[in-house]
């Protein structure tokens, strides 16, 4: 299991990740993501190592998840290396099936990072080498990190990477800018270029990614990419020519090649609208009411940021207290602009009329 990632390189020609987001990237979200995108790896929201192993409440509920997100990969985060191990042990049982682990020494939160959890690591090298030491001794499963190019610039990225490599992490993915910039300036992969060249396991970059195919343009020598922000109700900016060619992935998923276009996919209206009520029917099944409640309309209304009439049916969505009330506003759309349905609102072939 260690060799993971070198077995799915041998079947991809480049990985493709779904980056970890708190509060974002729950099982529903990632269900929505890989029922468009089944050819993608996602990586769980963050959570505390100290809460892994204090609360067998909190393990089975993050832990479990459905056959559709497999292979998932969970990211935690913590600063002792010890209470890494023993949360890695948790993790690794089989009635949970997970595929991996992913350490995050990449958030730039200062709240958090003043504790020396996650970037602060930059710092810490020596603690971040026993931690991913520590987790290979206590696991099976494959040992990856997400970082930064550096904390302030003041680190050398080659040779932590190279100390994270012969502490036997199986994958690197970095963020294209360092912890002191958090999301200011553009993301820039110089160094992760050159940081390839000095390893000899699989590197990912991240950052400013817009879709498959800018990540294409991107990815150079590495060995896949990783989107985040980018797929916030947007299931489809992972698909490229690849998939697109792919009969056996037209026939298993719910995409048109002829939507492919000037290559960027561009859902049609009938799409997304399918994609919001399975995203809903997702979060019904795996959240209480109250927390059901929140989260879609956190949602739903975001999948119809290009549709020209989205204020219309805003507030119905922001208000919505149940499935129903949901599936009737999307039943309502479908009924409104049932002439409309196969248009691609992402290419304004839906017009405003003129008040």
């Amino acid at each position: 299991m260690k060799d993971f990632w070198k077995k799915q390189l041998e079947k991809n020609k480049k990985l493709v990740f779904l980056a970890p987001m708190d509060w974002y990237w729950d099982s529903a979200y990632r269900q929505s993501m890989k029922r468009v995108s089944p050819h993608i790896f996602c990586i769980s929201e963050f959570y505390s190592a100290d809460g892994l192993i204090h609360s067998k409440f909190l393990a089975d509920s993050v832990l479990p998840h459905e056959t559709m997100e497999d292979p998932l990969i969970i990211q935690i985060f913590w600063k002792d290396p010890e209470v890494f191990a023993k949360a890695a042990k948790i993790i690794s049982q089989s009635k949970y099936n997970i595929a991996g682990i992913d350490i995050n020494m990449w958030c730039p939160a200062k709240k958090v990072v003043r504790s020396w959890h996650w970037s602060s690591l930059l710092i810490n090298e020596q603690t971040a080498f026993d931690i991913v030491r520590a987790m290979n001794e206590a696991t099976n499963l494959p040992i990856s990190v997400k970082t930064r190019l550096s904390f302030d610039w003041n680190q050398d990225l080659i040779n932590f990477a190279k100390w994270l490599e012969e502490a036997w992490a199986s994958l690197l993915t970095i963020h294209g800018r360092t912890a002191k910039q958090a999301y200011t300036w553009n993301a820039d992969f110089t160094n992760i270029y050159e940081l390839k060249k000095h390893l000899n396991i699989p590197v990912i970059c991240n950052g400013d990614i817009e879709n498959y195919t800018d990540g294409m343009k991107k990815v150079n020598e590495l060995d896949g990419i990783m989107l985040g922000r980018a797929s916030f109700w947007n299931p489809w900016c992972f698909i490229w020519k690849e998939q697109i060619e792919d009969k056996d992935f037209i026939k298993n998923t719910w995409v048109n090649p002829n939507n492919f276009i000037d290559w960027v996919y561009h859902p049609t209206l009938n799409e997304i609208l399918e994609a919001m009520e399975f995203h809903a029917q997702k979060l019904v099944e795996t959240k209480w009411e109250r927390k059901w409640n929140l989260e879609v309309r956190k949602h739903l209304v975001q999948y119809l940021r290009n549709f020209p009439w989205v204020k219309v049916y805003r507030k119905r969505l922001v208000t919505t207290e149940s499935i129903e009330n949901t599936k009737n506003v999307i039943e309502d759309i479908k009924r409104d602009f049932k002439e409309h349905l196969e248009k691609r609102p992402s290419l304004n072939e839906i017009e405003k009329e003129e008040d």
